[in-house]
């Protein structure tokens, strides 16, 4: 039975006379007014005043503390002590903070701070919750450091014992639990905040659900409270509301609701039933957006609206106002400010009337500023007075004597494109609202009552729903809703990343779960589904691009947070929905008590919210990586029986069905996969499922492998047991009885033991094998069957192999033992003498197939989207003889008819992409090459029949069954259903033959099962002589590479002279002929590095490095490296030979340049890619296709006398990424991966830098105004600038605009708002510079942005134009001087007119510079105008910027985001 759609709250309050406010609940009181004071002991800078109602901290700007203040009395249970702040100072850092303890104030030691409470305090500092000094809470809902001059703050203590606070009235959530019931509220005048005054407080929100506390639990004893307390805390109960209960007093729609008029703007569209405008051709119109409201404004309404859609082209955003103007007759303007008559509007930050500026700074806010979600509105109010309103937030009188006939009218202009009217509930409403919600917990009760009283009048379960909870087929534009509205999807998942919502066609009941099943996941979008309540319904609610935009009556978990009308109230909730694959479930819950539940997996994630209200509707969020998700029963949580296919029998090796959490284990535990590898790269540990025997192989094939990350597969072994194991994120990070080999390094309970194994496993490729062999207490690692030698000594014996699937490494799997039991008696078997058949890589299906099909999962799945046909696919590869090509059914459709085709055929699909052959609608129809498959019964040869009633088991296939086909070594082609042998179904078929499927008829979708084969014969590693032709005719017996771990010089030209085990080289006359080789090839992704130990003026140019494919015996020896002409890459200055012709040049460092004992060097990466570092520092890709091998090589050349190699075991050094395994960087778009100091090439700390560093100390600037993480510094003087190779401009923003970097300058970050990453203006915005005074910068940065002349800064002074820089008594004609003047040049920003100097004497050296300070800035596009330069020089500043465009201005602050201080200290 459906519950009657209006319950019928409102009749049991009118007419139970007896269910009033009177039945002693203080958990019902609407508003018992309290009037509180702070207790006469307080801290020594405290002042008291407005009858101890007022607390204000003297001296505020010389201290910053000893500002504590305790309420007189004890808190009564759920009163909330509310305190506003008065004032501000912007002196410290640090603002207000509040909380409660339970010491008496009278007999208090005061603390300098609320922080040094003990014994029982519980204190909000910041976004952090303390208890007795120490942290419980690290991020808590409130910033109290972010809190406002106006602000409300408030404490309570629920009557079950929790902490709630309070900011401008809305509940933040518990704090803290387990409060005593004696607790004073406690207020600290800390840092910022000054002065503060007590609000007269209403009892809050009962958040206990038990409705049998006594009354005694509102009274409690206060020993301390005396006459005169009892006197001023009047309790003042209200009648009982007398509110008319009418459909319009509920705030049901009425017909003169406030809508947008049908006449508007000539780009204005009204939706959502006039609810909503929009303006068309946004991207290229930014105005003729007026529209107005549909009636004339009451006195004391608020017509308010929601920005829903903003675009980041247009400068200037939207304005709202009131009129006099009559929508019917009015010629709408193209922007509303050109009316000269009846027009008062709000724009930017001003309020205009007639068009004319009447107030220039108006508000707390710009509406230029204003983001998606945000709220504006306006309000004639009975006394004539205009009001503007920000989020809710009053702006204080706009205008006076404002007409009382008057429309509401909003401009979307410039930035915005679309805004919804809100729905206003007058007061009297929302007191009604809050007095219904009291009662619901009662009537509830009630009904319980009744049901039990008389059971055949209220039966159980008759206010219930029946009917299971169905999406409703109204939707995000990017959704669908299938199945009976129990399936929802996102169809081009592929495409769209969002606008995906979908709700439920019902609300929820009570304890009712919703649960939902993920159905498919898509690897290309970042985060993924979302789920939780809203009380909008399907019909009302204007879908938003995803949930959490959704800013009133929303509830939502994403990742592992929780959101509350779009903003974070849990950072750290539960498991993480990001990290759900498909197969796992999530369901919603509101219980009995308004506590808000999420389920993952069945398993409850705990209490997320209180004081939900009911009669929510499910919503889910089909976002980024989760496409498409179905409703489920609750209550099936049958795990998917993996270990159950594990047999138990020890003797055979497999993985373990124990495993890290990241990891799935198939094929009978022989093979093991990490299912989200470009998500996720680590948690993916596997073992063995029993210790290994002495001298026994454990063996696995490397299957897949994903190009993101930087590290790959680990292993080793261990003693401890699989089921004593807490599996760590990665198996280094154990620090017992562990040993393995990450990369070449060797590694014992997280400890190096040997950084240069023979074995490298981060250059391991798909295909190749790695073995873990243990015997007389050593540990071997083998490489396609190769051994790499003695890893470490003195291993136990009963270990378990160990195997970490880390950073590219996405899939394994076992080798089968190649011998019984697979232990080797000699201690190495040559791998070359047997061919033994191994599993090789997973079957992929060739990229070549029908129109109709779509592949997924790597290739290794098919399904048809449309009709019944155009659904071939083939192997990626030929099959080999006896290789069985299989497909898995996955889906079915019972429409059609006919079913999968499968067969061989000798066409390749290469050719296809080609343009060669066509391919035909069905696999029966290939004829253009010879094709065999099975069709029903029938087998076909080009489509003719061959053989009749062959099997009609293939026209019964079901989800879940395998077809397969092979060439066998006969000629004969073979077809499996479910691993039977159908027998032969074809003779005389070809070698080299590719497998077809023809999903096709009732078949929908197939995914592969099987994996090619290989042989040990095969995947023997090559050595160096057989990888390149150049040295095909080398003499048999010659050594390829005795030791490929270690390099010297070898071979050189005739003034070369080789010293110290040939590791270092001199050259001994003239200025060239000193060319010198490696006797070894380089290695790939092997760092060959040497020093410059002597460097003379004598000659020009200097040292030259590259590599070579000629043999050091082969190389005829040249005056200079640059004309070798084969083979050869060199490096000679800042450009690049290749054969002895230039062919590019690079920003780097330039080699002539460098001095004695700088570094210099070259790697070849696996890709053949050749790299160049100086200074230990990669400088990029300099050349391509080099091949292998090649050999290092050094021309010691003119200024360059002597070099040394830097390591003698080249595998001691490697390569250091500029990031850590599996890590990326999260920072400025300007920053170094180096440390805050630049490195010279002698690894000197940059003096530089430490200079500018101590000029900025002078000026007396907060640390909290820059970034403390020194990686976002750079030092741009000339050492430093070398070191890092920095050209001298650059090209940011959308569009491109060119700036020139600030060398001889030193930058220091300055910390940014969130907002600035969220209009992402390090990609999207251009790079400017802004010079000024030293005494300027403090003024900037305490306002958060560049300031205009004539701005009052903080602290009451004006600033004014700069000397020698136009003014209002010279400037050009019509030269506006009230603007912000920046440039995209340093030069010119930089100079003295800007900039000026400042005489600085450095505290250390007592040496006087001339210092300068300047402002890197990011501007957005299109809101600034560029002009010529306006200082008076005839020359040109800049080389790279023309003089005529080379000064920017502005009027838009708020286009304007200072990211950088910049320092440039000079010689006097």
């Amino acid at each position: 039975m459906k519950p009657p759609k209006n319950f019928p709250i409102i009749d049991v309050i009118q007419n139970n006379d007896n269910f009033t406010l009177e039945n002693g609940d203080s958990s019902l009181n609407m508003a018992t007014t309290m009037k509180r004071r702070f207790h006469q002991r307080h801290g020594n800078l405290i002042s008291l005043s407005s009858n101890g109602r007022t607390a204000s901290r003297n001296e505020p700007r010389q201290e910053f503390n000893n500002g504590l203040v305790i309420s007189k009395s004890v808190l009564k249970e759920n009163e909330i002590f509310e305190v506003r702040i008065d004032k501000k100072v912007e002196t410290w850092s640090g603002s207000i903070e509040v909380g409660v303890t339970s010491l008496d104030p009278g007999n208090l030691e005061f603390p300098t701070s609320a922080t040094g409470l003990c014994e029982g305090a519980w204190i909000l500092s910041g976004s952090t919750v303390l208890h007795d000094g120490e942290a419980i809470l690290d991020e808590y809902a409130c910033d109290l450091d972010s809190c406002n001059v106006g602000d409300r703050i408030g404490i309570q203590r629920t009557n079950s014992g929790e902490l709630h606070l309070f900011h401008n009235g809305v509940d933040k959530g518990v704090a803290a639990t387990g409060l005593p019931a004696r607790v004073y509220a406690v207020v600290d005048l800390y840092g910022k905040c000054t002065q503060v005054t007590l609000l007269n407080t209403a009892h809050g929100v009962n958040h206990s659900s038990d409705d049998s506390s006594s009354e005694d639990d509102s009274s409690v004893s206060e020993d301390n409270v005396d006459d005169e307390d009892t006197e001023t805390e009047d309790i003042d109960r209200v009648e009982e509301l007398r509110v008319p209960l009418d459909n319009a007093s509920i705030s049901l729609p009425s017909n003169n609701a406030l809508l947008f008029h049908q006449r508007h703007g000539s780009l204005i569209t009204l939706l959502n039933n006039g609810r909503t405008a929009e303006r068309g051709n946004a991207r290229e119109e930014f105005n003729n957006g007026v529209v107005m409201t549909n009636r004339l404004l009451r006195s004391n309404e608020l017509f308010e609206i929601r920005i829903d859609k903003l675009i980041d082209k247009w400068s200037g955003s939207i304005e709202i106002g009131v009129t006099t103007h009559i929508p019917e007759s009015l010629d709408f303007p193209s922007t509303m400010t050109n009316l000269r008559t009846g027009t008062i509007m709000m724009s930017g930050c001003g309020i205009l009337t007639n068009g004319k500026g009447t107030t220039r700074e108006y508000g707390e806010f710009d509406l230029d500023d204003l983001a998606e979600g945000d709220r504006i509105g306006v309000m004639r109010k009975a006394n004539g007075d205009l009001h503007f309103f920000i989020n809710g937030h009053d702006q204080g009188r706009a205008v006076s004597n404002a007409p009382q006939d008057i429309f509401g009218v909003v401009d979307l202009y410039g930035m915005a494109v679309r805004v919804t009217i809100l729905e206003w509930v007058p007061p009297a409403t929302h007191a009604m609202t809050s007095f219904v919600d009291q009662r619901v917990s009662q009537l509830s009760y009630l009904q319980s009552l009744a049901q039990q009283e008389s059971p055949n009048v209220f039966q159980a379960g008759s206010w219930e729903w029946t009917d299971r909870p169905r999406f409703h087929e109204t939707c995000g534009i990017h959704a669908q809703v299938i199945n009976g509205g129990l399936t929802a999807h996102r169809p081009n998942a592929m495409d769209d990343f969002n606008n995906a919502v979908v709700l439920t066609s019902r609300p929820l009941q009570n304890d009712e779960m919703f649960e939902i099943r993920i159905d498919r996941i898509v690897d290309k979008w970042a985060g993924s589904i979302e789920i939780g309540l809203t009380k909008h319904s399907p019909e009302e609610l204007d879908f938003p691009s995803t949930m959490t935009n959704v800013r009133s009556g929303t509830w939502m978990m994403t990742g592992d947070g929780i959101m509350h009308n779009g903003v974070a109230i849990v950072d750290e909730y539960g498991l993480n929905l990001d990290r759900l694959r498909e197969g796992d479930r999530i369901g919603v819950m509101r219980k009995l008590n308004g506590d808000l539940h999420f389920f993952i997996k069945g398993v409850d994630q705990g209490i997320a919210a209180t004081n939900v209200p009911p009669n929510l509707f499910a919503v889910v969020d089909l976002y980024g990586q989760a496409t498409q998700a179905t409703i489920v029963e609750p209550g099936d949580y049958a795990e998917e029986p993996v270990e159950a296919q594990v047999p138990a029998d020890d003797n055979i090796l497999r993985f373990y069905h124990l495993h890290g959490r990241n990891v799935k284990i198939s094929n009978n535990g022989l093979r093991a996969q990490r299912p989200s590898a470009t998500g996720e790269f680590n948690d993916a540990i596997i073992m063995s499922n029993r210790p290994l025997r002495v001298g026994e192989m454990f063996e696995i094939t490397i299957e897949k492998m994903v190009d993101r990350w930087s590290g790959s597969i680990e292993a080793g072994v261990t003693t401890i047991a699989p089921e004593e194991l807490d599996f760590p994120s990665t198996m280094t990070d154990l620090d017992h009885d562990t040993w393995m080999l990450s990369g070449a390094c060797v590694m014992k309970d997280g400890l190096m033991l040997n950084n240069s194994y023979g074995l490298d496993l981060d250059t391991v490729h798909e295909g190749d094998r790695i073995g873990i062999r243990s015997w007389e207490e050593t540990l071997h690692f083998f490489l396609n069957g190769r051994d790499m030698g003695t890893a470490c000594t003195n291993v136990p014996s009963d270990v378990y192999a160990v195997i970490d699937l880390y950073g590219q490494c996405a899939q394994v799997s076992l080798v089968p033992s190649s011998t019984p039991n697979n232990v080797l008696v000699t201690s190495r078997q040559d791998s070359h003498n047997s061919v033994i058949t191994v599993p090789g890589l997973m079957h992929k299906f060739h990229t070549v197939c029908g129109s109709s099909i779509q592949l997924t999962e790597d290739f290794a799945s098919a399904c048809r989207i449309r009709t019944f046909d155009n659904a071939i696919v083939f192997s990626d590869k030929a099959l080999r003889t006896d290789e069985l090509f299989e497909v898995k059914v996955d889906k079915v459709a019972s429409q059609w008819s006919g079913t999968l085709l499968i067969g061989l055929t000798t066409l390749n699909p290469d050719d296809i992409t080609d343009g060669q052959v066509a391919l035909p609608i069905t696999a029966a129809s290939l004829r253009s090459k010879d094709t065999w498959v099975i069709q029903g019964s029938q087998v076909k040869h080009n489509g003719k029949i061959i053989k009749d009633n062959f099997s009609s088991t293939l026209e019964r296939l079901g989800v879940g069954d395998t077809v397969g086909v092979k060439r066998c070594p006969d000629g004969t082609m073979h077809v499996f259903l479910n691993g039977d042998d159908l027998g032969t179904a074809a003779r005389d078929i070809p070698k080299s033959t590719h497998a077809v499927v023809d999903v096709y008829g009732v078949v929908e979708a197939v995914s592969v099962t099987s994996s090619s084969t290989t042989s040990l014969e095969s995947q023997r590693a090559p050595s160096i002589s057989s990888s390149s032709g150049e040295d095909s005719d080398r003499e048999q017996g010659e050594p390829t590479c005795s030791n490929p771990n270690r390099i010297h010089f070898h071979k050189h030209g005739k003034n070369i002279c080789l010293s110290d085990s040939n590791l270092r080289a001199r050259r001994t006359a003239s200025y060239n002929q000193a060319v010198v080789i490696s006797e070894y090839p380089l290695p790939r992704k092997k760092l060959f590095e040497i020093k410059l130990e002597k460097v003379t003026d004598e000659w020009t140019s200097s040292v030259k490095i590259g590599v070579t494919n000629q043999s050091p015996e082969r190389l005829g020896f040249p005056a200079s490296a640059s004309n070798i002409k084969k083979g050869t890459w060199i490096v000679q200055g800042d450009a690049v030979f290749h054969n002895s012709n230039k062919v590019r040049t690079f920003n780097g460092p330039n080699l002539d340049q460098l001095k004695e004992g700088d570094t210099l060097g070259v790697l070849v990466d696996a890709q053949g890619q050749l790299h160049l570092y100086v200074y230990g520092r990669d400088h990029g890709v300099i050349a391509e296709h080099i091949p292998n091998p090649c050999y290092p090589l050094v021309d010691l050349y003119g200024q360059c006398k002597e070099v040394s190699i830097v390591t003698e075991e080249l595998g001691a050094i490697g390569v250091q990424e500029e990031r850590e395994k599996a890590a990326f960087e999260n920072g400025l778009k300007e920053n170094t991966p180096q440390s805050l100091y630049a490195l010279g090439g002698s690894g000197r700390i940059c003096e530089y830098q430490k200079l500018c560093l101590r000029f900025k100390i002078t000026l007396g600037l907060h640390d909290a105004h820059f970034e403390t993480n020194p990686k976002f510094n750079k030092c741009y003087c000339e050492p430093c600038r070398k070191y890092q190779g920095t050209s001298e401009y650059g090209d940011q923003g959308d569009p491109l605009q060119r700036y020139t970097r600030p060398f001889g300058w030193c930058k220091f970050a300055i910390k940014l708002h969130s907002r600035a990453e969220t209009l992402n203006v390090f990609d999207l915005w251009h790079v400017a510079f802004h010079g000024t005074k030293a005494g300027a910068v403090r003024k900037i940065l305490d306002s958060g942005t560049l300031l205009l002349p004539g701005d009052i800064a903080l602290g009451g002074d004006q600033l004014t134009e700069q000397p020698g820089h136009f003014n209002d008594s010279h400037k050009p004609k019509d030269f506006d001087t009230k603007q912000i003047f920046i440039s995209p040049s340093m030069n010119y920003a930089g100079c003295n007119v800007y900039a000026k100097k400042q005489k600085f004497t450095d505290p250390k050296t007592k040496q006087v510079y001339n210092a300068s300070v300047a402002f890197q800035v990011r501007v957005r596009p299109n809101s600034y105008t560029t002009g010529p330069q306006t200082i008076g020089v005839n020359h040109n500043i800049d080389p790279y910027i023309e003089n005529s465009k080379i000064e920017w201005f502005t009027k838009e602050r708020s286009a304007i985001v200072p990211y950088a201080l910049l320092v440039r200290v000079q010689p006097k």
